[in-house]
């Protein structure tokens, strides 16, 4: 595959550090251009200090952007139960001595946008509420000729987890989310249809906390292991949703789409936040095509996930 330009707005988070590990792991796949983050998992304090040190732990040598506190018009949420007071599963990691850039995270990827060279794209990976993404495009229209497409971690189509019908994500701020699906840019929605499949098992995570000698290994067993305990238990596994977005683009095989047209249910009802997919042909057809990824070979995604984490961990001693 080509190697693409990156830069993804998350909000670490045990997943999305998970999924950072996997990107830092494929240098010759991903130019990360910057990690932004987004008030989500944790509050937007946590989760940049989060971003900061993992990317020192990761020696990735990228820019940090701090964004938005607070989604565009509900009140903030935390998963805090699922990610611990930290935002890591309060597992430690050295702190970093970097600052995050002084540019707010809207800001300075419209700086990077509107600075890449004539015929350049970039890849915007989102794993967390879509509020910085949904802002930049709506105040900033002109950059959306320079994304080359947006593929996200959120949304369900056959059930959610924040409620019975929403996911996390687009459930925190289903405005930003409606802006992005309607935006007319390219976007993959990696939802929980297919993330739900893409997990690491007790075994595995057990593997992992137990490999002394590769700090990434045993930082990211360590963390998936408190998920097992807190949000898991009775599963036996734990899913890695944010790696999708990364392992959809490093390796599009293992993975099963459909062409949808997305929407999000913007009420203040019981199915708030639930994301509604269009599968009807002549639905998208007529109006900006998007995809859905509906299923994955849970096990290739274990192997090479698995893989990166013990490669990076080797790269970085």
């Amino acid at each position: 595959m080509e190697k693409r330009k990156i830069i993804m707005d998350c909000d670490p988070g045990i997943d999305d550090a998970i999924a950072l590990a996997y990107a830092a792991a494929h240098p010759e796949a991903f130019e990360l251009l910057a990690v932004t983050t987004v008030a989500g998992n944790q509050t937007i304090e946590k989760v940049t200090r989060n971003a900061l040190d993992l990317t020192a732990f990761y020696k990735l040598d990228v820019p940090v952007a701090a964004g938005m506190v607070e989604p565009i018009v509900r009140e903030p949420q935390t998963a805090s139960e699922f990610h611990g007071r930290n935002g890591l599963g309060d597992c430690t990691i050295p702190k970093s001595d970097a600052e995050p850039v002084k540019e707010m995270a809207v800001f300075y990827i419209k700086k990077l946008l509107t600075e890449l060279p004539e015929g350049e794209k970039v890849t915007l990976i989102c794993t967390a509420p879509l509020t910085n993404i949904g802002i930049l495009l709506k105040i900033y229209p002109e950059v959306k000729n320079k994304i080359q497409e947006i593929i996200l971690m959120g949304g369900a189509i056959a059930g959610g987890n924040a409620t019975a019908s929403a996911e996390f994500n687009i459930y925190v701020d289903p405005e930003a989310a409606r802006i992005v699906f309607k935006s007319g840019v390219p976007v993959v929605m990696c939802g929980l249809d297919v993330t739900e499949k893409c997990a690491l098992t007790a075994n595995q995570i057990r593997k992992l906390s137990q490999s002394d000698n590769n700090k990434v290994a045993k930082l990211c067993g360590d963390m998936a292991a408190y998920s097992l305990a807190n949000g898991n238990k009775f599963r036996g596994k734990v899913s890695i949703h944010d790696a999708v977005p990364f392992m959809y683009l490093n390796h599009p095989e293992i993975f099963k789409i459909q062409k949808a047209v997305l929407d999000v249910d913007c009420s203040d009802g019981v199915s708030a936040g639930r994301t509604i997919a269009d599968f009807r042909w002549w639905t998208y057809e007529e109006k900006d095509e998007n995809i859905a990824v509906m299923d994955a070979d849970a096990a290739k995604f274990q192997e090479y996930l698995i893989e990166a984490i013990y490669e990076l961990g080797e790269k970085v001693k």
